[in-house]
């Protein structure tokens, strides 16, 4: 049997992770045209290969196509991991550098209230 008279496989779970998958990439689309976040778009690339994956399912590709999606479910397995530990990286960032401006202002306050402690010498 030829890739083209591969008959189509409905099942109805496949069905319902496409149309999601479809929503969850235009909602990383959206997000990242209005805040310019990777991580939505980097989402969104991942819910499309696995739409791809749960389209060729459902057309009937399962089969003549294991291995490729295989590599299209791992890739996007591993766009996840990295958009998430990249976004990791970047609020660890942010929160030590908002630390590090707390810790300076703390000792620009306390350095003057000793300033104001040191008697005047007498003369």
């Amino acid at each position: 049997m030829s890739v083209f008279q591969m008959a189509i496989e409905w099942d109805p779970i496949l069905f319902v992770n496409l149309i999601l998958c479809i929503i969850i990439v235009l909602l990383g689309l959206l997000c990242y045209r209005k805040s310019h976040e990777s991580l939505p778009l980097f989402i969104g690339a991942a819910f499309g290969l696995f739409g791809v994956s749960h389209a060729a399912t459902l057309l009937g590709f399962k089969v003549p196509l294991t291995l490729p999606l295989i590599v299209i479910r791992t890739l996007a397995y591993l766009l996840v991991i990295y958009a998430l530990v990249m976004h990791l990286k970047s609020s660890m960032i942010a929160k030590e550098a908002q630390q590090a401006w707390v810790d300076f202002f703390k000792e620009e306050s306390v350095q003057p209230a000793k300033e104001k402690d040191i008697p005047e010498p007498k003369k």
